[in-house]
C-alpha cells in the first residue's frame, strides 16, 4: 500500500500547530525562565517546517527543502533552549548555535552552488540529523529530582528523528545520480513518521516534567507565604555555601523573629496575623537581591541567607528592613497593625570548619540576645 508521505507531513504541521497552542495557553503559568515560550515557539516553528515539506510537490524546492530543513533545525535549537530554561541552566553555551549555524550555511550553499536534487536533499536530511541532536544532551543529563525517567522519552525521540533523518540523506545519496528518492519511499515514510513521534514525545514529556518540577518547587515553599520552608531552605544554604567556597566569598544568615507576634493573633485575629506575615515577607523581599534566600522556619520567625555578604552588609540589610516596619507598618483592613523585629546574624567564611546548621545555631543566639536586650534590635554573633 502506498502511503502518502505530503499527507503526514500536513498532519504532523496541523498536530503541531495544535501542541504550540496547548503548550503555551495550556501548560501553566508562561515564564521566560521555566522553558513554556521557548517549547512553544519550537513545536510552532515545527509546524511551518512540516507543512512546507507536505507541500513539496506544489512549491518550489528551495523553498520545501531550503526553508523546511532550516526550519527543523531552528526547532530543535529551540527545544534545546526550552529544555535548558526549565532545569535552570541559563548560561548557553555556543555549540548549539553554531551547530545550527553551519547547518544552514551548509543547507543554503548546495543551493548556490546549484547542486543535483539527490545532493541538496542529503545535504538537508544529514543537517536536520545533526540538528536533531541538539536537544539530547540535556535531555539525557538531566538529573534533578524531579526529573524522573520521562525526559528520556524525549531524548529516544530526537534520536529516532535523527536516526531517521540518517536514514534520509543515505537513500538520497544511494541515488546521487539520478533524482532524490519519491516521496513515497520508505525512508521519506519512516522520516514522516519519526516527525509525529517527535512532536508528540517531547511535547508530553516537556509538559510532563514541568508539572513535576512544580510539584516539586510547591513542597519546597511554605503555603502561607510562598517563602522556602524550613527544610527546602536548609538545602538552598547547602548550595550556596557550596558555591561560596569554591569562590571564596563570605556569606551572612539573618534570622528575624516578629516581636510578640502571637499577640497579634489574639488581638486582631489568625486572618490579620497571616496578613500581617505576608506583607513581611513582600517588606524583606524588598531589601533582598536576587541572589539571597528567603525562608519561614516556623511561627513569626523568617531566616535570610545573604550571598557574598559578610557581617557588617548583614547588619546594613537587617536596619533596611527594621526601618520599613518602622516606616511602613502593615495594614489589614484599613487598621494598621504595628510590629517590630528581632535580628539575629551570624556569618560564614571561606575555611570555616560550620556546617549551615551550626550557623543557624549561632544566629539563633544572637537572636535570643537581642529579645534579651528588650527586642526591636539587632545583634550580631560574635566570631
Amino acid at each position: 500500500m502506498q502511503v502518502d508521505v505530503s499527507t503526514l507531513y500536513l498532519a504532523g504541521a496541523l498536530f503541531s500547530g495544535f501542541v504550540s497552542a496547548v503548550v503555551y495557553f495550556g501548560g501553566g503559568r508562561s515564564s521566560r525562565h521555566n522553558g513554556l515560550p521557548s517549547m512553544a515557539f519550537a513545536t510552532a516553528i515545527l509546524a511551518v517546517a512540516l507543512g512546507l515539506l507536505g507541500l513539496r510537490g506544489d512549491v518550489d524546492e528551495w523553498l520545501t527543502l531550503g526553508l523546511g530543513n532550516t526550519l527543523l533545525a531552528a526547532s530543535a535549537l529551540l527545544f534545546r533552549f526550552a529544555v535548558d530554561e526549565l532545569h535552570g541552566r541559563h548560561e548557553r553555551t555556543r555549540v548549539p548555535p553554531f551547530t545550527v549555524g553551519f547547518v544552514w550555511l551548509a543547507e543554503w550553499a548546495s543551493f548556490i552552488a546549484d547542486t543535483s536534487s539527490a545532493v541538496r536533499a542529503a545535504v538537508g536530511a544529514f543537517g536536520t540529523a545533526a540538528a536533531f541532536l541538539l536537544p539530547v544532551p540535556p535531555l539525557v543529563r538531566g538529573r534533578e529530582p524531579w526529573s524522573g525517567k520521562i525526559h528520556y522519552v524525549a531524548g529516544a525521540a530526537f534520536l529516532l528523528g535523527a536516526l531517521a533523518s540518517i536514514v534520509r540523506g543515505f537513500a538520497a545519496l544511494a541515488n546521487i545520480a539520478n533524482a532524490p528518492p519519491a516521496a513515497s519511499a520508505p525512508s521519506n515514510v519512516f522520516f514522516a513518521l519519526a516527525m509525529l513521534g517527535i512532536v508528540a514525545a517531547c511535547a508530553a514529556a516537556f509538559l510532563v516534567m514541568l508539572r513535576q518540577q512544580e510539584l516539586a518547587r510547591i513542597a519546597m515553599l511554605d503555603g502561607l507565604t510562598g517563602v522556602f520552608n524550613r527544610r527546602a531552605f536548609m538545602d538552598q544554604m547547602k548550595r550556596v555555601l557550596s558555591l561560596a567556597q569554591r569562590r571564596g566569598l563570605a556569606c551572612s544568615v539573618v534570622l528575624v523573629d516578629i516581636d510578640h507576634f502571637n499577640r497579634v493573633n489574639h488581638t486582631h485575629g489568625v486572618r490579620a496575623g497571616d496578613e500581617v506575615l505576608r506583607q513581611f515577607v513582600a517588606q524583606a523581599r524588598g531589601v533582598l537581591r536576587h541572589e539571597d534566600v528567603l525562608g519561614r522556619s516556623g511561627g513569626g520567625e523568617f531566616a535570610m541567607l545573604l550571598f557574598a555578604t559578610p557581617a557588617a552588609g548583614a547588619q546594613a540589610v537587617a536596619r533596611r528592613l527594621q526601618s520599613a516596619l518602622h516606616a511602613r507598618p502593615p495594614r489589614v483592613g484599613g487598621a494598621i497593625i504595628p510590629v517590630t523585629g528581632s535580628f539575629g546574624v551570624s556569618e560564614w567564611h571561606p575555611g570555616y570548619e560550620l556546617e549551615g546548621i551550626d550557623l543557624l545555631h549561632r544566629a539563633d543566639q544572637a537572636l535570643y540576645e537581642a529579645k534579651a536586650r528588650g527586642r526591636d534590635c539587632i545583634v550580631c554573633a560574635a566570631n
